[in-house]
């Protein structure tokens, strides 16, 4: 949904929603040759402005499927015995139960996932690229909202990239099957599906040009605008999968010189009584804010952790989990229908589902200092998120005598950290790709256990319908 603030854009918002409509009826794979009438509407550096007030939130940004495959949470508000137990084959299904057989593209008419990300690549940040140059106001806006949209479009890309591709190996990202990466808005000319190789290095490439204009500001108007924090943040997203670990440390660094303000739970310990310890959090203001967007409303309320997740990620004396209301058990049972399972039910937290935070810096500049060799330096900062979770009668430091012991420390202070997000998802998926690091999941639900392996198609999702059949370039990645 795009926000727009002012009543003197009513005429071209029409224009620009009759494009929008066009696009979402054609998919997000269907472009044409020629130039939009609402593009040359958006001709003044304050509409451009406007445009980029995006609510980035809704379907596009709904992970909770990336969640189920991890095995960070069941089904929300459905019955997870009951779907198991159906004869109807339901994607829910298929990944509760680790369905490699299934058909999924079949299962996949549509997914708002794929196409609302690709509408704000399309509709937002290359309108803005196509516009800018030739549009009359603000030099210096004009080319802060050019940065803006560089950035907004390689931040797209590299969540559809990681959702429906492989993780990047370096030995085979030549050869692996990437997406579309859309520079154009033109809604008839099919964007062909390049390699995993070639959609890193163009989300690079945007990245970089967007930083190196030096307009994007170290503080955007708000978090839900793209700054220099979250820019470098990105940059060190995209290097770290490309094992670059130099480069994601100086980009991590570059970031926290900006922001370093990890969110901390201790607060809660100040009030006496236990009922009284309400975990909040003011999604948009929040001050470890790098880039805020969430999938609805109620984020993360009623979704209930694993049994795998209760009893081997979190450590004792967590605070949301041993000291505070946050989990609620008998809601868990009424939600999914298994014994033992709390809802999350803390609606005054909003939490960064979709986008990164401070602690996404910290934990990325841990994994680059463990990677070369610098443990104890990597453990210290570990260390500064287990602080701000566990309870200080409770907390003692680890320290780890190898990479690997690190890396497991890592791995695991991360998992609860961003239980609920993307992150966990494209963590683990990441990790997979070295034989070092890869972990098969199981997962148990009534006696039965279902094994989810590192290779597994599963990790892959499907290219929907609604785009194949306009784009025949959209061979399935697994």
């Amino acid at each position: 949904m795009l926000i727009f603030n002012t009543m003197k854009l009513r005429f071209k918002l029409y224009l620009l929603a009759l494009l929008v409509s066009f696009f979402c009826m054609n998919g997000c794979a269907k472009y044409t040759d020629f130039i939009p009438k609402g593009q040359n509407l958006l001709n003044r550096a304050d509409d451009l402005d406007q445009l980029m007030n995006v609510n980035y939130s809704g379907t596009a940004f709904n992970m909770n499927r990336l969640s189920l495959i991890v095995n960070d949470m069941y089904l929300l508000a459905y019955n997870v015995p009951n779907v198991i137990s159906s004869n109807v084959l339901t994607m829910d299904k298929v990944l509760l139960t680790y369905d490699e057989g299934a058909d999924r593209a079949a299962l996949t008419p549509t997914d708002g996932r794929y196409d609302g990300l690709y509408k704000n690549i399309a509709m937002v940040a290359n309108i803005v690229l196509a516009n800018a140059d030739q549009s009359s106001g603000d030099k210096k806006l004009l080319e802060r909202l050019k940065a803006e949209a560089y950035v907004l479009r390689s931040y797209m890309h590299f969540l559809l990239v990681n959702m429906y591709a492989k993780a990047y190996d370096p030995a085979t990202a030549s050869t692996d099957g990437g997406i579309p990466y859309v520079t154009d808005i033109n809604f008839e000319e099919v964007n062909a599906k390049v390699s995993l190789q070639q959609v890193y290095d163009k989300m690079l490439a945007d990245i970089d040009v967007a930083l190196a204009s030096e307009a994007l500001p170290d503080r955007p108007k708000n978090s839900m605008r793209f700054g220099r924090g979250f820019a470098y943040a990105l940059k060190a997203k995209i290097l770290l999968s490309l094992r670059n670990y130099t480069g994601a440390l100086e980009a991590v660094n570059s970031a926290l010189a900006i922001n370093s303000m990890l969110e901390d739970h201790r607060y809660l310990l100040t009030e006496p009584v236990l009922a009284n310890r309400v975990l909040s959090r003011r999604g948009l203001t929040a001050a470890d804010n790098l880039f805020y967007a969430f999938s609805n409303n109620f984020d993360p309320s009623l979704l209930t952790p694993t049994y795998e997740i209760l009893k081997d990620y979190y450590e004792p004396g967590n605070i949301i989990k041993d000291y505070t209301n946050v989990y609620n058990y008998q809601y868990g049972l009424i939600y999914v229908g298994l014994p033992n399972i709390p809802a999350w039910f803390a609606q005054g937290y909003e939490s960064n589902s979709a986008g990164m935070t401070v602690s996404d810096l910290v934990l990325m500049k841990a994994e680059c200092l463990i990677r070369s060799n610098k443990i104890s330096e990597g453990m210290d900062e570990i260390e500064k998120i287990r602080i701000r979770r566990i309870a200080p009668e409770v907390y003692k430091p680890l320290s780890a005598g190898s990479i690997s012991q690190a890396m497991a420390y890592l791995k695991k202070v991360s998992r609860i950290e961003f239980l609920f997000t993307w992150r966990n998802f494209v963590n683990v998926k990441r990790w997979n790709t070295e034989a070092a690091y890869a972990e098969t999941i199981s997962r148990s639900i009534n006696g039965k256990t279902y094994v989810l392996t590192p290779n597994s198609p599963l990790w892959i999702l499907p290219f929907p319908q609604s785009a194949t059949q306009f784009n025949t370039t959209l061979t399935q990645n697994y």
